[in-house]
């Protein structure tokens, strides 16, 4: 049964979440005095995890916007199949576990780390000689190893899973080999929590799944699921509601979902696979033989004969709980632990940072990783596309707003990297990054404006993707100028000089602006495009200091 932990609270909206409308960043002294405070990272810290299907260790820096990884090692174990007659691990599973504690301790001590946080999840806790391993553990490398609950289990996967997704309540199920953990959370606060016996290995062996299975055997495993589904109470989801889905099996899905079309973002963390997607995805997997199932593109060789127990789990949970989607976390467990390192109370909840919170923090730490030196350039550009939106777009196209804001601090990441092509390189690095606490709509309209600053047509990733509709072009290129404007001001203001000695106002000639410091012959080609693209021109005058 679900575990209750707190009542939802009813009557509270998510869309200052779900959209960009109601973004929220610092002022511009806040972001000045956040970035000349300077960058003053934390000590890494690192965490092995012993699961039934792999055991992983990640080093990991731990951060305003979320957990940068450093390094992770992974050794498949497959220890629910090394389980004797007696419900013990066999030698072979004993030996494997602990050479691959002994392997990861390697790893930690050459990335200097002095905390470090080991436990065992499903394997583990039905094993009878749980204890003699983690004897054997402290006995031989001095890591104490820590057998935690279901309960436990789902607190640290919730905190690891939703820290930085934009999403507000919701359902997250972490599809591990043994074990499936599902967790209830309204208002970013855990509700329920339990697990359930749904891993992917463990319904791939118990139903003859591994090797092109048969139909029968697929309804069964099916039918099993739901009914265990139906008898844990697991709710059905309401419409503001997102199911968030993490571990091996449902990044998989998601990998091989995405390939199959169009999508300008390389990062699957918030990837949204649709229902009607596993379901043909769940269909081609069934129909092939290992050997075969090992040569579609971007398989994983090691999950190859537990992938189908694991989509039929996930096609089962999204009938139950009625979701159209599933929205997915590549991060979970581990990165819970290294953020929340102590026992979880089994009669507490758990709530996480608000998502303006992480988003912010997401933007200072790209500044303080990528480009420190820029503590006053980024934040006032910033403050000039924040008046320059205000005064050129109202009603829906105000939300355009915040995305200039954030376009104009990312900007200097560009720049660190490579000032020629510093549009595209942000663009990129954008592609390529998880964004705590933006949906990849948010970060591929982000970049599309990026790109869509050089005055070139968007790839074809960005054309054809659904995370774009036709009308935000138009809208994107625009706010592609906004920003160009706000950098072209920033640039030619003298070091000290505060923006609000720039006036902005929209007259009824065009946008007049007023700028200390200005040459007739600046920007002529944005004057050009803005009057394009706005159908009225730029007025800029140069005033007083």
């Amino acid at each position: 049964m679900m575990r209750p932990i707190m009542r939802r609270q009813e009557g509270v909206l998510d869309s200052d979440v779900a959209t960009p409308k109601h973004w929220a960043l610092p002022d511009l002294r806040t972001l000045e005095q956040a970035s000349a405070d300077g960058h003053v990272p934390r000590p890494p810290t690192a965490v092995i995890d012993i699961g039934s299907g792999s055991a992983r260790a990640v080093v990991v820096q731990v951060n305003g916007g979320g957990v940068e990884i450093l390094a992770q090692e992974r050794l498949a174990l497959n220890l629910m199949s090394h389980v004797d007659e007696h419900g013990a691990l066999d030698n072979e599973g004993v030996d494997g576990t602990l050479d691959a504690i002994e392997d990861f301790v390697e790893v930690c001590r050459g990335y200097g780390v002095t905390t470090l946080h080991a436990v065992g999840t499903e394997a583990l806790r039905a094993s009878r000689n749980a204890e003699h391993i983690a004897r054997e553990a402290h006995r031989r490398y001095g890591v104490t190893l820590r057998v935690i609950s279901g309960y436990e289990e789902a607190g640290y996967c919730f905190i690891g899973a939703v820290q930085g997704l934009p999403v507000t309540h919701g359902l997250l199920a972490d599809l591990g080999g043994g074990s499936m953990e599902v967790v209830g959370f309204s208002d970013r606060r855990m509700d329920t929590r339990d697990t359930l016996p749904l891993g992917s290995l463990r319904i791939s062996n118990a139903f003859r799944l591994t090797n092109r299975p048969n139909a029968d055997d697929l309804a069964s495993a099916y039918d099993h699921t739901l009914r265990l589904l139906s008898e844990s109470a697991l709710p059905a989801l309401s419409p503001d509601d997102t199911l968030v889905g993490s571990g091996g099996s449902f990044r998989l899905l998601c990998k091989l979902d995405r390939q199959r079309k169009p999508y300008p973002m390389r990062t699957l963390h918030g990837y949204c696979m649709d229902a009607d997607g596993l379901s043909r995805l769940l269909d081609e997997l069934a129909s092939c033989d290992l050997e075969e199932r090992a040569l579609i593109p971007g398989m994983n060789p090691e999950r190859t004969h537990s992938i189908v127990g694991g989509a039929v789990v996930a096609q089962a949970l999204l009938r139950h709980t009625g979701a159209s989607s599933v929205m997915l976390s590549g991060q979970g467990l581990r990165e819970g632990l290294a953020q929340q390192t102590e026992p979880l109370p089994e009669d507490e909840s758990v709530s996480l940072s608000p998502i303006t919170d992480v988003r912010w923090g997401t933007l200072k730490d790209m500044m303080d990783r990528f480009a420190p030196r820029y503590t006053r350039r980024g934040p006032r550009r910033a403050a000039l596309a924040r008046r320059i939106g205000r005064a050129v777009w109202d009603g829906e196209r105000r939300h355009l707003t915040a995305l200039v804001e954030c376009a104009a601090l990312i900007l200097d990441v560009g720049s660190a990297v490579d000032y020629y092509n510093r549009l595209n390189r942000a663009a990129s690095i954008l592609s390529w990054t998880d964004m705590p606490g933006f949906t990849h709509r948010e970060s591929a309209m982000l970049a599309a404006m990026l790109l869509l600053a050089e005055g070139d047509e968007l790839p074809k990733r960005f054309r054809n993707s659904q995370l774009l509709t036709g009308g935000d072009r138009r809208r994107l290129r625009q706010a592609a100028l906004v920003l160009l404007l706000a950098d072209e001001l920033e640039r030619r203001l003298p070091p000290q000089t505060e923006v609000e000695s720039v006036t902005i106002a929209l007259g009824s000639g065009g946008l007049e602006v007023s700028t200390p410091a200005w040459a007739e012959a600046s920007a002529a080609a944005l004057k050009f495009r803005w009057r394009s693209e706005f159908g009225q021109p730029i007025l800029i005058s140069r005033g007083e200091l």
